[in-house]
């Protein structure tokens, strides 16, 4: 049902975020479909070249001259309205661009700006603008040349807009742009909550991928200018796709960790991090400033995306197979991205042009990917939680055991052992049951038995009123009492109440359970080990016994144990 909400929630995601393709109109009109190129080595050669020279082919976007020079020719039924036009473009990574623009009557205008500018007049959708000179004749032509491009998509998505729509575009591109990091925000720090409570790695995964994925939105939507007015178009154009790498780095972590144990095999994960290496290594390349790496090493980049997205489609795939339960949460999480990627080669390799803004795509793509990762994490938290629970309290209940009589459910020699002193303000009572071989000689050690659980639960409702008491089975027929008491006359007390006790209630029971009495020895503790407290305790215990059983001792620090006998007279042993 979950799963069922999430699906339908990303569907209208990508349904509302997805718009058609732009009509060539006066308001906007993307220019790549009027667009020849051609190359120089110089821009004035550029600049010059014939436009029967220029490629209109479907490979015409493959030059990589060091000067790339673009010719568009308007359509006839573009018609500017009563704003001024505003050139815009990708503002990839480049040195010098000039622009011309010839209107009718043959009239042209030319601009020539560097990278900077594209910091200033940065639009919201990774565009950059240029305003188009006016001269009171309709535009009919735009040249462009760049020099050194790193990429094609600073032609190819070259486009004129009227000012008026621009404005109201960028300004809600840039709300839009502004909410999606908010939203990316939350998640990270929703992560690192419940990393305080059970650190789950998977968890820091999780809020290091959506951070690249901030990073990402921030850089690519051109907030990033907003934050830093004077940052350099280099260091920019290496930020959109370094964040990107990154976050497929942290994404390819949090996939291995989030899944259950055993859901992916481990050939499978290690080629999935070996290609993470091959991307990382192919995004080094990129920063590498060689002539003839300029244009291939962003295309090696794009490429190693491809294995590297072919193997989170496998390591899904094979978890759902295997009954992941989170690997449902990640096929609706990834979906969008994967389908992204995979559009971003074809568009970046000219193979596929979108009838819609692939930023758009992007932007529906990662709000899925958070809202479906973050659902993987908190139902993969709450099963391991749950799972956690279970094995603690399981480890308690073994504590116990360990830690129990299996016979009277008392604490056993164990647990005495354990321990160390006995507080001042705290005593102990040694007991033992008098005779107890003959009860077993004559009614049997299941007879006997039932005596040691009995006399158990007659100790406990004796100290079932006394504060913090604890009473063990040190072994056979023996044992302590550990109680709050800070003094000689009430310990005398405390021991012959329970030897009455056991007197009176053992001799009266109708469970068939034979009579039995019981010997008692006690010792102050004053903060004493609990070997010298047991000591006298037990030394108070063999003088009870040897003043004929069923009687209670006590013990004062360095002198002889009193033997305290409350019997009626007549009362035999």
């Amino acid at each position: 049902m979950r799963r069922g909400i999430l699906f339908l929630l990303c569907a209208m995601l990508f349904a509302g975020l997805i718009p058609g393709g732009n009509p060539a109109h006066a308001r906007a009109l993307d220019l790549q479909a009027h667009m020849c190129v051609g190359g120089a080595e110089s821009a004035s050669e550029a600049l010059d070249l014939a436009s029967d020279r220029l490629d209109c082919g479907d490979g015409r976007f493959a030059e990589r001259d060091r000067f790339v020079r673009t010719h568009a020719e308007l359509p006839a039924d573009f018609e500017q309205g009563e704003d001024e036009l505003l050139w815009q473009t990708d503002p990839a990574n480049f040195e010098r661009m000039i622009l011309r623009f010839t209107y009718a009557g043959g009239e042209q205008r030319t601009i020539e700006f560097g990278p900077e500018t594209a910091g200033r007049n940065w639009f919201a959708m990774g565009r950059f603008s240029v305003r188009v000179p006016t001269t009171g004749q309709p535009l009919r032509e735009v040249d462009m040349v760049v020099e050194q491009p790193k990429t094609y998509s600073v032609a190819r998505a070259a486009r004129l807009v009227e000012s008026g729509a621009a404005q109201q575009e960028h300004f809600t591109r840039s709300l839009v742009y502004a909410l999606m990091c908010g939203f990316l925000i939350l998640p990270i720090v929703y992560d690192l909550l419940l990393a305080r409570f059970l650190p789950f790695r998977f968890m820091l995964w999780h809020a290091v991928m959506t951070a690249f994925l901030l990073g990402s939105v921030v850089s690519n939507s051109g907030l990033v200018y907003q934050l830093f007015p004077d940052l350099p178009l280099g260091v920019r154009s290496h930020l959109n796709t370094t964040t990107l790498a990154l976050a497929l780095v942290a994404a390819v972590g949090f996939l291995l960790d989030i899944l259950e144990k055993g859901t992916v095999p481990t050939r499978l994960a290690r080629a999935a991090i070996g290609l993470t290496g091959l991307m990382i290594l192919a995004k080094v390349l990129t920063f590498v400033e060689i002539e003839s790496l300029r244009i291939v090493s962003h295309e090696l980049f794009l490429y190693s995306l491809v294995p590297l997205t072919a193997a989170l489609i496998a390591i899904i795939a094979v978890a759902l197979a295997r009954k992941s339960r989170a690997a449902g949460f990640l096929a609706i999480a990834f979906s969008g991205l994967i389908i992204t990627g995979f559009l971003r080669i074809l568009i970046g390799s000219g193979l596929y042009r979108p009838s819609f803004l692939l930023d758009d795509f992007l932007l529906a793509a990662m709000v899925v990917l958070v809202l479906g990762s973050a659902a993987a994490v908190g139902d993969r938290f709450t099963v391991l939680r749950v799972e956690r629970d279970r094995a603690r309290v399981s480890a308690i209940k073994l504590g116990r055991m360990a830690m129990s009589d299996p016979l009277t459910g008392l604490g056993n020699r164990r647990a005495f052992n354990s321990l160390r002193h006995i507080e001042d303000g705290q005593a102990m009572l040694v007991a033992d049951i008098d005779h107890f071989k003959a009860i077993n000689d004559t009614n049997g050690h299941v007879m006997g038995d039932a005596v040691l659980c009995h006399m158990s639960s007659l100790m406990r409702d004796s100290f079932g009123d006394v504060p913090d008491s604890t009473i063990y089975r040190l072994g056979g027929e023996e044992f302590a009492v550990v109680f709050r008491c800070d003094d000689e006359e009430k310990l005398r007390q405390a021991g012959e109440k329970l030897r009455d006790s056991i007197d009176r209630k053992m001799a009266s029971n109708s469970y068939g359970i034979p009579p039995a009495t019981i010997s008692v020895g006690g010792a102050l503790g004053g903060g004493r080990s609990v070997t010298e407290v047991f000591q006298e305790a037990d030394q108070a215990l063999y003088s009870a016994k040897q003043a004929g059983r069923n009687r209670c001792a006590v013990k004062c620090y360095g002198s002889s144990p009193i033997v305290v006998d409350f019997r009626p007279r007549g009362v035999g042993t």
